[in-house]
């Protein structure tokens, strides 16, 4: 490795420490800004929601637990930075990890893969060769949101086909939308017939009565 790209990854490096520290120590946004986001993006969230074929009420909710469990100004400040330096951080809107966007892009592709959704979605989001373009993309707040969208359609038909529906149940898809259709070993998350929730999971639901309004029909029958 030359001199120059030895003290830039160097300098890159003593500029990271500082920003993961201070992220570490703020605090998510506020359940009434959280709402406030929600309902100015509605549209972009109704819209995507039609696109994949899921509930909006539900894509908003987990939307929703995501930013107000997780989401803080720092986020909007120094992910983009993050990922750029090589960092799977969390980005835009819905905070979608990168190499989750990336998964997904290519599952709509793949008619092999175990998670493809069928020829309907195919041309819904762009396959990116550039992992730049793909975060500057998932900066914009209704492409950040259809690629939620996406997931939430791919953890769904991935339960469906396996004969264990899990539309109706708005904490099991919020868990899973947190914890990833894969363990950490590399392994999948087989669908069964008793999930259980997580606390992503339940605030999903318990979230569920503030976005009815994003519906068609009615949902009282997922309210506690």
């Amino acid at each position: 490795m030359n001199h120059y790209w030895y003290f830039l990854l160097k300098r890159l490096g003593l500029i990271l420490v500082p920003i993961l520290i201070l992220k570490s120590v703020t605090f998510a946004e506020s359940s009434k800004e959280t709402i406030r986001q929600i309902y100015k993006h509605k549209n972009y969230i109704v819209k995507a929601a039609s696109k994949f074929d899921i509930n909006p009420v539900i894509l908003a909710s987990v939307i929703y637990t995501e930013r107000h469990l997780n989401f803080d100004w720092t986020d909007q400040v120094f992910d983009k930075a993050l990922a750029m330096v090589g960092k799977n951080s969390s980005l835009g809107f819905c905070q979608v990890k990168f190499k989750t966007a990336y998964f997904i892009e290519r599952q709509l592709l793949d008619s092999t893969s175990s998670f493809y959704l069928g020829s309907k979605y195919e041309n819904i989001l762009v396959l990116h060769q550039n992992p730049y373009n793909l975060i500057n993309d998932l900066q914009i707040d209704s492409i950040n949101i259809l690629y939620a969208a996406a997931y939430l359609k791919i953890i769904q038909n991935y339960w469906q086909n396996a004969g264990y529906s899990i539309d109706d149940k708005p904490e099991i898809i919020g868990s899973l939308y947190q914890l990833g259709l894969f363990h950490k070993n590399g392994a999948p998350r087989e669908p069964h017939f008793n999930p259980k929730a997580n606390d992503f999971g339940k605030e999903t639901l318990d979230s569920i009565y503030l976005f009815t309004s994003f519906g068609k029909f009615n949902l009282k029958f997922l309210l506690k």
